[in-house]
C-alpha cells in the first residue's frame, strides 16, 4: 500500500505489472553472486500514481521502517522489485516487494546508507 496525506492505494502484482518495467542485475549483501531483479522504478510508480511529497517511509512486514528523501531514492534508481531471476518473489525470500538498488553499476550506492534502505517484504509506503 502507498499512502499520502489524503489518499491511499493498495497495490497488487497485477497493478504493478501494468506499469513500466525495469530490470538490472547486481550483487547484494544478501544474495550469493549476481541476481537479476525486475519490477517498477520508484520514480515510475510515483509518476503513475501522481504522488507528490518529499519523503517516504517504507515499512516491512516485520515493522522495519526506513525514512528517506524521495529525491535521493529516485536519483539512486530505486527499484521496487517484484521478481528475482524472473520468478515472483515469495515472502519467504524478500517478497512480495523488495526495494533494491543497482549496487554494481553505481559504486556510490555500495554504502550502508543504501544497504539500510534496501527494504524487503515491503508492506507499506507512506508519503510524507
Amino acid at each position: 500500500m502507498i499512502s499520502g496525506e489524503k489518499t491511499s492505494t493498495v497495490l497488487d502484482l497485477t497493478m504493478m505489472d501494468k506499469m513500466p518495467q525495469t530490470e538490472f542485475s547486481t550483487t547484494t549483501p544478501w544474495h550469493n553472486g549476481v541476481t537479476r531483479f525486475s519490477g517498477v522504478l520508484l520514480k515510475d510508480l510515483l509518476a503513475t500514481l501522481q504522488v507528490t511529497g518529499t519523503k517516504l517511509q517504507i515499512i516491512a512486514l516485520n515493522d522495519y521502517a526506513v525514512g528517506a528523501d524521495i529525491s535521493e531514492l529516485v536519483a539512486a534508481d530505486a527499484l521496487l522489485a517484484t521478481r528475482q531471476n524472473g520468478e515472483i518473489m515469495p515472502v519467504s525470500d524478500k517478497g512480495p516487494i523488495f526495494l533494491v538498488f543497482p549496487f554494481d553499476s553505481r559504486p556510490e550506492l555500495q554504502h550502508q546508507t543504501y544497504y539500510s534502505r534496501a527494504v524487503w517484504q515491503i508492506a507499506e509506503i507512506d508519503v510524507l
